[in-house]
Protein backbone atom coordinates (compact mmCIF):
# COMPACT_ATOMS: atom_id res chain seq x y z
CA UNK A 1 0.00 0.00 0.00
CA UNK A 2 1.15 3.59 -1.01
CA UNK A 3 0.82 7.21 0.41
CA UNK A 4 -0.97 9.96 -1.64
CA UNK A 5 1.59 12.34 -1.81
CA UNK A 6 1.37 16.09 -3.22
CA UNK A 7 2.95 19.46 -2.84
CA UNK A 8 1.28 20.86 -0.03
CA UNK A 9 -0.99 23.99 -0.71
CA UNK A 10 -0.01 28.12 0.12
CA UNK A 11 -3.21 28.51 2.43
CA UNK A 12 -2.49 30.40 5.75
CA UNK A 13 -5.67 27.71 7.22
CA UNK A 14 -5.70 25.78 9.96
CA UNK A 15 -2.88 23.21 9.32
CA UNK A 16 -5.59 20.35 10.13
CA UNK A 17 -7.05 20.84 6.45
CA UNK A 18 -5.74 18.58 3.83
CA UNK A 19 -3.72 22.11 1.92
CA UNK A 20 -3.92 19.70 -1.17
CA UNK A 21 -2.35 21.84 -3.87
CA UNK A 22 -3.59 19.07 -6.54
CA UNK A 23 0.06 18.91 -7.66
CA UNK A 24 0.84 14.79 -7.18
CA UNK A 25 4.04 13.81 -5.83
CA UNK A 26 4.95 10.19 -6.73
CA UNK A 27 5.37 7.69 -3.80
CA UNK A 28 8.71 6.99 -5.26
CA UNK A 29 9.98 10.34 -4.79
CA UNK A 30 8.61 10.56 -0.90
CA UNK A 31 10.85 7.31 -0.70
CA UNK A 32 14.00 8.55 -2.27
CA UNK A 33 13.57 11.66 0.14
CA UNK A 34 14.87 9.36 2.71
CA UNK A 35 10.66 8.57 4.25
CA UNK A 36 10.34 4.50 4.67
CA UNK A 37 6.95 3.28 5.08
CA UNK A 38 5.22 0.23 6.02
CA UNK A 39 1.64 -0.19 5.94
CA UNK A 40 1.17 -3.67 8.97
CA UNK A 41 -2.42 -3.55 9.58
CA UNK A 42 -3.21 -2.89 13.40
CA UNK A 43 -3.93 -6.17 15.15
CA UNK A 44 -6.75 -6.40 17.41
CA UNK A 45 -5.49 -8.76 19.92
CA UNK A 46 -2.94 -5.95 20.17
CA UNK A 47 0.40 -7.77 19.68
CA UNK A 48 2.72 -5.99 16.90
CA UNK A 49 4.54 -9.03 15.59
CA UNK A 50 5.67 -7.23 12.49
CA UNK A 51 5.99 -3.70 13.98
CA UNK A 52 8.44 -5.96 16.78
CA UNK A 53 10.28 -7.23 13.97
CA UNK A 54 11.23 -3.73 12.56
CA UNK A 55 11.88 -2.76 15.76
CA UNK A 56 13.88 -5.24 16.56
CA UNK A 57 15.87 -4.96 13.17
CA UNK A 58 16.49 -1.08 13.31
CA UNK A 59 17.74 -1.50 17.13
CA UNK A 60 15.05 0.52 19.28
CA UNK A 61 15.12 -0.19 22.43
CA UNK A 62 12.32 1.99 23.79
CA UNK A 63 8.97 2.64 22.72
CA UNK A 64 5.80 4.70 23.99
CA UNK A 65 2.05 4.95 22.73
CA UNK A 66 0.80 8.42 22.73
CA UNK A 67 -2.99 9.67 22.49
CA UNK A 68 -3.55 12.84 20.76
CA UNK A 69 -7.54 14.17 21.20
CA UNK A 70 -9.24 16.48 23.39
CA UNK A 71 -10.52 13.41 26.04
CA UNK A 72 -6.81 12.73 26.44
CA UNK A 73 -5.02 16.08 27.08
CA UNK A 74 -7.96 18.65 27.30
CA UNK A 75 -6.92 22.44 26.95
CA UNK A 76 -2.75 21.17 26.84
CA UNK A 77 -4.12 19.72 23.17
CA UNK A 78 -4.25 22.83 20.93
CA UNK A 79 -0.75 24.14 22.32
CA UNK A 80 0.83 20.93 21.72
CA UNK A 81 -0.74 20.76 18.21
CA UNK A 82 1.11 24.07 17.43
CA UNK A 83 4.47 22.74 18.72
CA UNK A 84 3.74 19.73 16.71
CA UNK A 85 3.14 21.94 13.41
CA UNK A 86 6.72 23.71 13.57
CA UNK A 87 9.19 23.07 11.18
CA UNK A 88 12.15 20.61 12.82
CA UNK A 89 14.42 17.91 12.78
CA UNK A 90 15.83 15.39 14.76
CA UNK A 91 19.15 13.92 15.56
CA UNK A 92 17.69 10.73 15.57
CA UNK A 93 15.56 8.64 13.13
CA UNK A 94 11.72 9.46 13.76
CA UNK A 95 9.41 6.05 13.76
CA UNK A 96 5.78 6.12 14.51
CA UNK A 97 2.77 3.68 14.26
CA UNK A 98 -0.28 4.67 13.68
CA UNK A 99 -2.95 2.67 15.77
CA UNK A 100 -5.80 5.32 15.31
CA UNK A 101 -7.20 8.03 13.95
CA UNK A 102 -5.19 9.88 10.95
CA UNK A 103 -2.42 13.14 10.63
CA UNK A 104 -0.44 14.71 7.97
CA UNK A 105 3.66 14.17 7.89
CA UNK A 106 4.74 17.30 6.12
CA UNK A 107 8.51 17.19 4.67
CA UNK A 108 10.85 19.34 2.96
CA UNK A 109 11.75 18.77 -0.55
CA UNK A 110 15.35 19.29 -1.63
CA UNK A 111 16.91 21.28 -3.51
CA UNK A 112 13.55 22.96 -3.97
CA UNK A 113 12.29 23.11 -0.18
CA UNK A 114 8.96 23.25 -1.16
CA UNK A 115 6.42 21.60 0.96
CA UNK A 116 5.17 17.91 0.22
CA UNK A 117 2.42 16.11 2.28
CA UNK A 118 1.04 12.91 2.88
CA UNK A 119 -1.42 11.53 5.33
CA UNK A 120 -1.13 8.62 7.38
CA UNK A 121 -3.89 6.24 9.24
CA UNK A 122 -4.01 3.27 11.23
CA UNK A 123 -1.32 0.26 10.13
CA UNK A 124 1.18 3.04 8.52
CA UNK A 125 4.38 3.23 9.98
CA UNK A 126 6.78 5.78 9.14
CA UNK A 127 10.50 6.26 10.00
CA UNK A 128 11.88 9.90 8.33
CA UNK A 129 15.58 10.02 8.66
CA UNK A 130 17.47 12.14 11.48
CA UNK A 131 18.27 15.46 9.75
CA UNK A 132 15.06 15.89 7.71
CA UNK A 133 13.18 19.18 8.32
CA UNK A 134 9.56 18.22 8.58
CA UNK A 135 6.00 19.14 10.75
CA UNK A 136 3.30 16.74 11.80
CA UNK A 137 0.02 17.45 12.09
CA UNK A 138 -3.05 16.25 12.72
CA UNK A 139 -6.39 16.18 10.69
CA UNK A 140 -9.24 18.24 11.16
CA UNK A 141 -11.18 15.29 13.29
CA UNK A 142 -8.18 15.91 15.87
CA UNK A 143 -7.98 12.28 17.06
CA UNK A 144 -4.96 10.33 16.84
CA UNK A 145 -3.25 6.96 18.98
CA UNK A 146 0.40 6.16 18.01
CA UNK A 147 3.22 4.10 19.11
CA UNK A 148 6.37 5.78 18.76
CA UNK A 149 10.08 3.97 18.78
CA UNK A 150 13.42 5.26 19.92
CA UNK A 151 16.77 3.68 19.69
CA UNK A 152 17.85 5.57 22.97
CA UNK A 153 15.69 7.00 25.93
CA UNK A 154 12.78 8.17 24.83
CA UNK A 155 13.35 11.84 23.36
CA UNK A 156 11.25 14.47 21.46
CA UNK A 157 14.10 16.83 21.31
CA UNK A 158 13.75 18.86 18.53
CA UNK A 159 15.60 21.79 16.17
CA UNK A 160 13.71 24.38 14.71
CA UNK A 161 14.84 25.60 11.32
CA UNK A 162 17.79 28.18 11.80
CA UNK A 163 21.29 28.59 10.34
CA UNK A 164 22.14 26.19 13.39
CA UNK A 165 20.19 23.52 12.59
CA UNK A 166 21.09 23.87 8.80
CA UNK A 167 24.83 23.24 9.55
CA UNK A 168 23.87 20.67 11.94
CA UNK A 169 26.38 17.09 11.16
CA UNK A 170 22.71 15.26 11.10
CA UNK A 171 21.34 17.34 8.67
CA UNK A 172 24.31 17.79 6.36
CA UNK A 173 24.69 13.80 6.47
CA UNK A 174 20.90 14.03 5.40
CA UNK A 175 21.78 15.75 2.16
CA UNK A 176 24.73 14.10 1.28
CA UNK A 177 22.58 10.70 1.22
CA UNK A 178 19.61 11.58 -0.80
CA UNK A 179 22.54 13.56 -3.23
CA UNK A 180 23.35 10.00 -3.60
CA UNK A 181 20.04 9.14 -5.39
Amino acid sequence: MTLTCYYLDDSPADPRLPHDSERTVDYSHVLALGVEHWHIPVPSEGKYEEVDRIVEERGYRYRDFVTLNKGALGEALEPLLVINSLQDMHEFEEARYILTGHAYWDIREHPTEVWVRFKVGPGDLVILPPGMFHCFTLDEKTDLSAMSMFLETPSRHALPRDKIADTNPYRIDYLKSIAAH
